[in-house]
């Protein structure tokens, strides 16, 4: 058996594969090595991905991840896997390389993820080539979750939201100002938290205000991951991830303005994973 897994700040799926179709999902949380300790790994894996399946008989483990950008990183994931998986060949792969894989196959492409975070690459059709730090939700991010989160909350905080999207997020979520600075800066993760409020932006993402708000931010994405290509004019993008997926005909004008040709829009990469592996 394989296993091949696809992990983002949120949540990792798992597929597992035999004779190249997949025989079972499971989904677990997200395992990106900057927001976890090998101990913190292990537990989830302990606790939501073992008892799904029978680890000896998995002898080889794909693991692409958000954060799996440097040897340290991906000796914590590895070593904490081995914990389980003692007989399994485990490679660790950065997300980006999986989502490259998953959109072109072995043809060249920008290949752009938009969930939780955001990344980019120039991808050959066998290696990432160029890339373009994301630097994560502080200091970039642009057109992820986290970002469009975060735009949002500064303009609910400062009071800049028009009245009928302030009282519907009120109504929803009852938040008091400590709660979101508690969230912010005491709690794992606020990443994440920024991110979640896509859920309340989404199916209101036709309000006038709220589809500037994600058309700025997506800009911004252009501008700092993709028109740093050279030839991004004469390259298909392509896009994997809840952002690009459920903002899809805002990121096609987007798109548009900017000059860019999309090809493929993903919400999950899995699809296009196991076909990469066992075509």
């Amino acid at each position: 058996m394989q296993l091949i897994a696809d992990s983002g700040s949120t949540k990792t799926t798992w597929a597992l594969i035999e004779n190249g179709t997949i025989r079972q999902t499971i989904l677990t949380a997200g395992l990106n090595p900057y927001f976890h300790t090998r101990e913190s790994v292990e537990k989830i894996l302990q606790t939501e991905l073992c008892p799904s399946l029978a680890p000896a008989t998995v002898h080889e483990i794909h693991f692409y991840g958000a954060g799996c950008s440097t040897e340290n990183k991906n000796r914590l994931l590895t070593e904490a896997m081995r914990s389980f998986f003692r007989e399994a060949d485990i490679r660790i792969y950065h997300d980006i390389l999986g989502a490259a894989r998953a959109l072109f196959g072995k043809e060249q492409g920008i290949a752009c993820i938009l969930g939780t975070g955001c990344n980019s690459c120039w991808y050959d059709g066998s290696t990432v080539t160029m890339g373009v730090a994301s630097l994560g939700y502080l200091f970039g991010d642009e057109g992820a979750g986290s970002n469009i989160g975060k735009r949002f909350m500064g303009c609910y905080l400062k009071e800049k939201l028009p009245t009928e999207l302030r009282k519907a997020f009120d109504e929803e979520y009852h938040f008091t100002l400590e709660d979101i600075l508690d969230a912010l800066y005491n709690r794992p993760s606020p990443n994440r938290f920024l991110a979640s409020f896509s859920k309340f932006i989404a199916p209101r993402q036709d309000h006038p205000f709220l589809r500037e708000l994600v058309k700025s931010s997506l800009q911004a994405f252009f501008d700092e991951q993709v028109k740093k290509y050279a030839n991004y004019r004469e390259t298909t993008a392509g896009f994997i991830g809840s952002i690009a997926f459920y903002y899809r005909e805002i990121l096609l004008e987007t798109a548009a303005e900017n000059h860019v040709r999309v090809g493929t829009i993903l919400r999950e990469p899995m699809e296009g994973l196991v076909k990469y592996h066992f075509s």
